[in-house]
């Protein structure tokens, strides 16, 4: 199935898929996660043992897997499509949704699954009340840019800004 998803590119099959949120710890999870995100960035965490559990058992923070969707609408855990984490930050101003760590896994990019993923977690906002899902995606991320354009994300002007801690990332 992979090697024809692959060769499909011009006309792909419309994947089905839904997202569940993370809710234990197992090395499974960490596999799963350490595998996805080295196909989006060489910037881990040494520490991702910690930082995944931190993040299940966080009341603002959600990790979500996108699993297949068998026949009869049940969802398919031997495999992972997909990943996101999602945060509610809390601020005087107006509560926000920053998502992250968004990724499709290779294999089965081109078939809908980012929208899956989207829509998905714009509902998941929704139903907690938040007025607004942000982002950021690296101007180097052509596709991920064209995306968000395309689901109907605006752009926000804002500064971003970065102080990079030299005790950053060393634990507790």
């Amino acid at each position: 199935m992979e090697n024809n998803m692959e060769n499909n590119m011009q006309n792909p099959t419309r994947l089905h898929a839904t997202m569940i949120e993370v809710t234990e710890f197992s090395e499974e999870v960490y596999e799963i996660v350490q595998r996805l995100l080295a196909q989006y960035t060489h910037n881990r965490s040494q520490f991702m043992k910690y930082t995944i559990c931190t993040i299940i058992n966080s009341p603002s923070a959600h990790l979500f897997f996108l699993y297949p969707e068998t026949e009869d609408g049940k969802e398919d855990k031997s495999q992972v499509w997909g990943m996101a984490t999602v945060n509610i930050c809390q601020t005087c101003s107006s509560p926000r949704a920053w998502v992250d760590d968004f990724v499709v896994d290779e294999r089965f990019r081109r078939h809908g699954l980012a929208h899956i993923m989207m829509d998905q977690i714009l509902k998941f906002a929704h139903y907690l009340g938040v007025p607004n899902v942000m982002l950021t995606s690296n101007p180097s991320r052509t596709a991920g840019n064209a995306f968000c354009k395309a689901f109907g994300f605006n752009d926000f002007e804002t500064n971003v800004y970065q102080y990079p801690l030299k005790w950053g990332n060393q634990g507790i």
